[in-house]
């Protein structure tokens, strides 16, 4: 099975036009650029890959936006293939207080750990992802399906991989949100030439470590 992750296009939370505590983070929308960027890793992904996959995304606005301009972009009309929201899939939670003035209290109890006050941590996020892949598994089976395609958000991203790879929390920590329209693969292990992690049957490509 090969698993496609794709990051949101840029969004206006992402140029800071839109605030998530003050707008509602459900809401907010692509730039035009995050429009452009979703169209052209559709044509990327290509309209084979997307027409034989199964399609989840968030139901955040941004990443509906980006999977319809995916799916121009892959020449796929959006009536022609089923796509499934997953509420699991959304963005972790940071709550409705000022996410800088609690980064002291992050350090101290661990970045992976802290609950935002109001919100999650990325440890909660961890969680509802790690059942949404045991759903996604089951599906592809039923349906004898070898490839999925998922859009959602950076951080939901790293916890996917996370689980799926079976990282530890310094792994997880060690790598870089991915950019904007990012695709993430996930596919086994002799199909990736120079994967960033592995396991004994996966590997994994489009990912970065971060710079320390």
């Amino acid at each position: 099975m090969i698993i496609k992750l794709i990051r949101h296009g840029q969004s206006e939370a992402n140029t800071g036009e839109a605030s998530p505590q003050e707008v509602g983070d459900h809401t907010i929308n692509l730039t035009s650029l995050g429009q452009q960027q979703a169209r052209e890793v559709g044509k990327r992904v290509g309209s084979a890959y997307v027409r034989d996959a199964l399609i989840y995304t968030s139901p955040y606005q941004r990443t509906r936006q980006t999977l319809s301009g995916l799916l121009a972009g892959a020449e796929v009309e959006r009536d022609s293939v089923p796509v499934y929201e997953d509420p699991r899939l959304r963005e972790v939670e940071h709550g409705y207080q000022d996410i800088d003035a609690q980064e002291e209290d992050r350090n101290v109890h661990g970045w992976f750990y802290y609950r935002f006050q109001g919100g999650e941590s990325p440890a909660d996020c961890f969680d509802r992802t790690s059942g949404f892949i045991d759903s996604l598994l089951r599906q592809a089976a039923r349906k004898k399906r070898e490839s999925a395609l998922v859009v959602t958000h950076g951080l939901t991203i790293r916890c996917f991989v996370m689980r799926f790879l079976h990282l530890t929390v310094e792994q997880f920590e060690s790598i870089a949100n991915p950019t904007n329209c990012a695709v993430i693969t996930l596919a086994p292990k002799e199909t990736i030439a120079n994967p960033l992690f592995s396991t004994s049957q996966w590997s994994l490509e489009g990912l970065k470590l971060r710079d320390h």
